[in-house]
């Protein structure tokens, strides 16, 4: 196997900003890495550090995630004694997953060629049968139904699939054990169990009926998220450093000092997360390779390693990887670079790991005002244009939250902020006060903006300019847009909620869920004038709402030129009549249409697909998707597919 390790890093405490360089000697007063400890030390809370960070000799890189390791369980102890892509990568004739950026594939759970869907069948139990999850393989005939012709199972019995890639005939699937949820969605504790692991099991589907599993990788920690650019899968996962037999619950000198002597003589290779490729265990990194910030004391230690790491979809054994030790809330990334941010107090600090070299390695971190906070699908407050780092937060300090947008420029191992608005040139505020931030969407050099309290204002900001951003233009609306797709022609599709602002009041405070809340709304905007943004139309579905308002990855589009297809999920609800009055949902997937070439552009409603439930339990919405092939609609519901004609009203075909 193929294992490269360079560009290897170990990041501070939770976060770290404005990193510099630092040395890396063999100072006198700093300990071999087997001394025998005398005294219980007395190892710092993580904290975040700002400064340099660069290699430094294995045994103050050992002594630091030791330290960690000390500290986390030092916490623990004190816890448990006190109660408490957009348009332009939608080209073919068939949709693809929905994406961020274009060319950049995000997992999801089916992936399609044309010819041949892959599902992910999540784990079932039902009248006391247990169906674990695998991957079904359905072939598409000539009248376009399917035939299943395989199903693939996942290597962990107990596990979930994450989600699933497909290129050319390459198939990765990812999963976990249990059911959790990638940071993309929710982020996870950072000192969950020590136990975790993922899967990456990599198939050859050249011969779709028996596809051959090329290689099973199992990684120590937790999956937070992945991407995808041609051949290069790339996996960003969590891992806590731990020794076993440790007293938890050490509450005496001796007993602590008992605890830091086991963590002292513990090697540094059984700290490292492995991976383990067809049975062998393999370290993905090394003590040496590691690096700390120059603030970093003999006191201070970090024991979480996020890793990155980068896998040859062709070449299995072709795996290469870097890590940084530090709490991640998100991840975004372009082409070029990976970004990885977190919250530090009311900052949110960013640490840059560039994709232009064959391993993915550490370049440079900084600070920014404010926190990108959990309304709305965060990793979209992120893009990169030129080089250029935009970036939209919030401050919480105040009485009133204040939108900021920042933009960063790498300067050596620095990002700084370069412009930001509002300044004093553009002293406009992001939204009024009292306002959230409800959808953000960078296109290239410009920037639409979502924010709600009372009304939907949509802002469009010009960002042609990285060191002069500006406030082009705003419009008001009744209702809020959660998600926002671009479109050629200078079109917006905007996805959210209809309000009835009568019901608001003029003053005092907004409860935090929009009051009255009236159904779905689906608007098509034209910002061709960006001074100037107007809501064309909109289709509003009352008592009812889309994932896509969560997850952008539940729309399916199908460009031809200009002329959009849509697809999105929707669930229904409400309550029968009657001394019961019981509470029903229905979910449908919903087709839209409009041809941004013509004159004057009407989003339109064509029809909505309904499908029975497969059993009487309630079946989650938000895994809903479907595939727009040409004239044909495959629409995956719980873990059944069915196809339907976009213009017919016939009953939709199946379940396959």
């Amino acid at each position: 196997m193929k294992f490269v390790k360079i560009a290897n890093y170990i990041l501070s405490g939770f976060c770290i900003a404005g990193l510099s360089a630092c040395s890396g000697d063999d100072s006198a007063d700093k300990p071999a890495q087997n001394s025998i400890p005398t005294a219980v030390p007395q190892i710092n809370a993580a904290v975040a550090f700002s400064g340099a960070l660069s290699q430094v000799n294995q045994s103050t890189a050992s002594r630091y995630i030791k330290n960690g390791v000390y500290s986390s369980i030092a916490q623990y102890a004190y816890q448990t004694a006190v109660p408490s892509a957009p348009a332009e990568n939608l080209k073919g004739d068939f949709s693809t997953t929905n994406t961020q950026e274009a060319g950049i594939d995000e997992a999801d759970r089916l992936e399609y060629d044309g010819n041949t869907l892959y599902v992910a069948a999540y784990a079932e139990w039902l009248n006391d049968a247990h169906s674990p999850a695998h991957v079904r393989v359905l072939q598409r005939n000539d009248d376009y139904s399917l035939s299943q012709v395989a199903e693939l199972p996942i290597a962990l019995e107990s596990g979930n699939i994450d989600g699933i890639y497909l290129n050319n005939d390459r198939l990765a699937v990812l999963s976990s054990e249990g059911y959790r949820y990638t940071f993309d969605r929710l982020m996870e504790s950072s000192w969950g169990t020590f136990d975790n692991k993922f899967s990456l099991d990599l198939y050859n589907t050249s011969e779709v009926t028996a596809p051959v599993l090329l290689s099973n990788m199992q990684f120590d920690g937790s999956l937070l998220s992945s991407r995808r650019i041609g051949n290069a899968l790339y996996v960003i996962s969590s891992f806590t450093a731990h020794v076993e037999g440790l007293n938890l619950n050490a509450s005496t000198d001796a007993e602590r000092l008992d605890n830091y002597r086991k963590i002292v003589a513990t090697s540094d290779d059984e700290l490292m997360p492995k991976v383990h490729v067809d049975g062998q265990a393999i370290s993905l990194f090394s003590a040496e390779d590691c690096a700390i910030p120059t603030q970093a004391t003999e006191k201070d230690g970090y024991a979480q390693l996020l890793s990155v790491v980068k896998i040859n979809l062709l070449d299995p054994n072709d795996i290469v990887a870097s890590c940084i030790s530090a709490m991640a809330e998100l991840m975004y990334m372009s082409a070029d670079s990976i970004y990885l941010g977190a919250t530090v107090n009311d900052q949110t600090a960013l640490h840059k790991v560039s994709l232009a070299t064959a391993t993915p390695g550490y370049q440079a971190s900084g600070l920014i005002d404010g926190v990108i906070g959990w309304q709305s699908q965060r990793e979209l407050k992120l893009s990169e244009q030129d080089g250029f780092l935009r970036v939209l937060t919030t401050d919480y300090t105040g009485a009133s939250p204040v939108h900021h947008l920042s933009v960063l420029n790498q300067n050596g191992n620095e990002l700084k902020v370069v412009a930001s608005l509002p300044n004093s040139s553009q002293p406009e505020p992001i939204g009024k006060p009292g306002e959230e931030i409800y959808a953000v969407r960078f296109m290239g050099h410009k920037a639409y903006i979502v924010t709600f309290e009372r009304i939907d204002p949509l802002y469009v900001l010009d960002l042609a300019d990285p060191y002069s951003p500006k406030v082009a233009g705003a419009l008001e609306i009744p209702g809020f847009s959660s998600y926002l797709f671009p479109m050629e022609n200078n079109y917006l599709l905007g996805v959210g909620q209809q309000v009835n602002a009568a019901n608001i009041p003029d003053t005092g405070s907004v409860l935090d869920e929009p009051v009255t809340q009236e159904g779905m709304k689906i608007s098509l905007f034209d910002v061709n004038d960006p001074a100037n943004p107007i809501e064309i139309n909109s289709i509003i579905m009352a008592q009812a709402y889309t994932p896509v308002e969560y997850d952008y990855r539940a729309l399916s589009a199908l460009n031809t030129g200009g002329d959009y297809q849509f697809a999105l999920p929707v669930e229904e609800w409400g309550q029968s009549e009657g001394e019961l009055g019981i509470w029903w949902a229905r979910s449908s997937l919903l087709l839209l249409q409009v041809n941004t070439n013509t004159d004057q552009p009407i989003l339109m409603q064509n029809k909505q697909i309904h499908v029975p439930n497969p059993t009487d339990y309630y079946i989650y919405s938000g895994d809903d998707r479907s595939v727009i092939h040409g004239e044909h609609v495959f629409y995956i519901h719980g873990n059944q597919v069915w196809h339907s004609l976009w213009h017919d009203e016939l009953k939709p075909a199946g379940p396959y």
